[in-house]
């Protein structure tokens, strides 16, 4: 099956879970044209040497290739001007220069598709991405999918009449928890939507040996961006909290983010300095080789941002958990559906550093406890995220749309 994928940038750091599902869809003999809206970052984990996808930069047509998109959309108009009437019609009802560049970059995904044989567009959030995808599976005839993931669709600023479109347009939304497809299902009833959680190559996140106990103080560790709903800033203060109470902790901060500078002066005022490690961003094999296989337990403090933004199934306490380190985190909708609470893991209420504090000394109290939650938790991932069994939950999403529009066709 060929498949397009498009995505805002690609490869990020931050979304090892698209690269994951990518090489999965090669294993499983699928050939896959990456659509990046912008250039991608320089990621250092050793699995993007595996991938066979090419990949095509659509930026350059909002820049010095300005006037391709327009040419490629005349062409379009004379190939099939009744649909381009169509697509054209539905871009300007929203009135928005965004969405206009979108239906630029369309004509050209379009044309690779048409040139490649491509039976299915698939973007990744529901965000300009999947405008791109629409617009392009439309303009040449085929289906086109998504994955939802969480800011995409909670997002204060989320134009939800806009979202109610892009979902009835697809043939079917993916999205990565049971919470989300609940609220998709009462934002848009008639959309087809599906739970498929993001999978890891398990491979990559081998349980990891025995942590003997010692003397040495716990250490605890955080990995991810440094923004506003990973709550990085309560775990400080939960830190101070117990510190004061007499239990001295480590912490490894392993991630980059806009909020850095905010947490090392929260840092400083704490009078943790000589506590709190930043480490900055890692690679999936240094996580696993130094990071986790170090760490007493794995803490993601998550929060709903003020705007609106939350993780909806973070990659990182997959693979913490996959690794078998002990998880803290909190009870966010989607979390909890991977770490449930005292089976696989602790869950705290969000942005309650009292709680917080608490459930990481009674961790370390009850080690035994702690260590059964760690194992019921690999088991949780083997069962529920490994991407070999994942993918093959996408890949029906995406033949039953490609066989369904096939269908439409003959009829």
């Amino acid at each position: 099956m060929k498949i397009g994928y498009v995505i805002k940038a690609f490869p990020r750091l931050s979304e090892t879970f698209i690269l994951n599902e990518l090489l999965e869809l090669e294993r499983q003999g699928c050939e896959v044209t990456v659509f990046s809206r912008y250039p991608g970052q320089q990621v250092p984990h050793a699995a993007m040497n595996g991938l066979r996808a090419r990949i095509v930069l659509l930026e350059p047509l909002l820049k010095e290739r300005f006037w391709e998109g327009f040419m490629l959309q005349r062409d379009w108009s004379r190939e099939r001007p009744l649909v381009h009437a169509r697509v054209l019609d539905t871009a300007l009802s929203f009135r928005n220069k965004e969405e206009m560049r979108y239906w630029l970059q369309a004509a050209s995904v379009a044309r690779a598709v048409k040139d490649e044989g491509i039976e299915l567009l698939h973007a990744h959030f529901a965000t300009g991405s999947a405008s791109v995808a629409r617009y392009a599976a439309q303009l040449v005839g085929i289906p086109y999918t998504l994955t939802a993931h969480a800011k995409d669709i909670y997002a204060v600023d989320v134009d939800r009449d806009r979202l109610r479109a892009i979902l009835g347009d697809s043939a079917t939304t993916v999205t990565v928890s049971d919470a989300n497809v609940s609220y998709l299902g009462e934002l848009a009833p008639n959309a087809r939507v599906r739970r498929v959680y993001n999978g890891l190559d398990l491979s990559r996140f081998p349980v990891r040996a025995e942590k003997a106990d010692s003397t040495a103080v716990p250490l605890l560790l955080f990995v991810g961006r440094l923004v506003e709903k990973k709550g990085v800033g309560d775990l400080l203060t939960a830190i101070a909290l117990l510190r004061r109470q007499g239990r001295e902790l480590r912490l490894r901060i392993v991630g980059g983010g806009e909020l850095e500078p905010t947490l090392r002066d929260q840092v400083t005022q704490l009078g943790l300095q000589d506590r709190v490690d930043f480490a900055g961003p890692a690679s999936q094999e240094e996580l696993v080789a130094q990071h986790l296989a170090s760490a007493d337990l794995f803490v993601l403090p998550a929060i709903v941002a003020a705007d609106g933004d939350r993780d909806g199934l973070p990659t990182t306490l997959l693979e913490a958990m996959a690794c078998g380190v002990p998880v803290i985190t909190t009870d966010i909708p989607g979390i909890d559906e991977a770490t449930p609470h005292g089976i696989a893991g602790v869950l705290v209420p969000p942005g309650q550093p009292h709680a917080l504090a608490a459930a990481i000394d009674l961790a370390l109290r009850e080690r035994a406890i702690t260590a059964q939650r760690a194992i019921r938790a690999r088991q949780r991932v083997e069962s529920l995220f490994d991407v070999r069994k994942t993918v093959p939950q996408l890949l029906d999403v995406m033949h039953g749309a490609v066989t369904a529009r096939r269908s439409e066709a003959s009829a």
